[in-house]
């Protein structure tokens, strides 16, 4: 018995004594001032990616269901619903205007600790693209910022943010 308990010890001071040197964490503490944190690859991110195209494709129906029923889209500062920015979109392509997106945008996630009290989001995907508009052999591109807030998988609000002067200077 008196065998067993020494193995038992010598294997427990073994096993302590194997930590490894160096595994000190290199996670430093939470600063209070922080509320959240960035990500640079999710899930939501893949989503943003995945409505971009959409609507670079002219894919309007898949485009729209990633989109809350009553989603609020503040384009330029003016609010408008998905229905309203789906026809804005279908009118620039019925003018013979297309867009390009850049395929490397700036793009992040910030996630919140926790959800803003009126909207319930924690979720804000930011993105920046070099959009190209282009209409009879004309073409501008511009800078185009995206922020999309997420909840439950559904885009409920988003704020779309560039200079539209040269955009409609391509109509004229």
């Amino acid at each position: 018995m008196k065998k067993t308990i020494s193995l038992i010890a010598l294997v427990g001071l073994l096993v302590i004594s194997c930590k490894k040197e160096g595994t000190a964490s290199t996670v430093e503490g939470k600063n209070p001032d922080q509320i959240g944190v960035t990500v640079s690859k999710s899930a939501n991110i893949e989503m943003v990616k995945k409505l971009t195209a959409m609507a670079e494709n002219s894919d309007f129906p898949n485009f729209k269901a990633n989109f809350a029923p009553k989603a609020v889209i503040h384009d330029n500062m003016n609010d408008i619903s998905i229905d309203e920015n789906i026809k804005m979109l279908e009118d620039i392509k019925a003018n013979g205007m297309t867009i390009s997106l850049s395929k490397k945008p700036l793009i992040w996630e910030i996630i919140n600790d926790k959800a803003n009290e009126k909207t319930g989001v924690k979720n804000y995907v930011f993105t920046y693209y070099d959009a190209t508009f282009s209409r009879g052999g004309k073409s501008v591109v511009i800078n185009y910022n995206m922020i999309f807030a997420i909840k439950d998988g559904k885009v409920v609000e988003e704020w779309d943010i560039y200079d539209s002067a040269p955009i409609l200077n391509l109509l004229k």
